[in-house]
């Protein structure tokens, strides 16, 4: 049997769509999991517990569906990682790399959404700002995953 170009084109079209589709959602299950094991370890290992009063400001996880959340958590886990690009890993950082390398190989990209350049993330100045800042989202992301968990029938 003898295949056509076109026919070849259109079955890698069919299958190019039927692997696209097969990734449209997270794996909650496993990005869950793979929290507890690893990620909430090294958040504990922070200790940051009575660091910072958050109760001010606003509310950087939305509440309701875990799909938003967990794209707010890929945000600022994204946006604080850009504050040290090309800088050494300090223990405060590699929670936030976790995290976004984690909902990066569980989730397709176009569940993401546009991720936002370093070029355009404001850089922080001076470290101790810089350390505040990074406390501050440290504790809006362990709400967030707090929320993501509650959200989420259990297993």
């Amino acid at each position: 049997m003898c295949l056509t170009g076109t026919l070849l084109r259109n079955v890698l079209v069919v299958l190019l769509l039927v692997d696209a589709c097969g990734k449209r959602r997270c794996n909650y299950r496993e990005i869950l999991v793979s929290y507890r094991e690893f990620i909430f370890v090294e958040l504990q290992n922070l200790n940051l517990t009575g660091s910072m009063n958050t109760s001010k400001g606003r509310d950087h996880c939305p509440s309701g569906k875990a799909h938003r959340i967990l794209v707010s958590i890929y945000s600022l886990s994204h946006q604080m990682r850009c504050q040290t690009s090309g800088k050494s890993t300090s223990d405060l950082e590699r929670p936030l790399k976790s995290m976004e390398q984690l909902i990066s190989q569980n989730c397709s990209p176009d569940d993401l959404g546009k991720k936002v350049s370093c070029s355009a993330v404001k850089k922080i100045r001076g470290k101790k700002r810089r350390r505040i800042r990074f406390i501050k989202v440290i504790n809006a992301l362990i709400t967030c995953w707090q929320k993501l968990i509650v959200s989420m029938p259990s297993h």
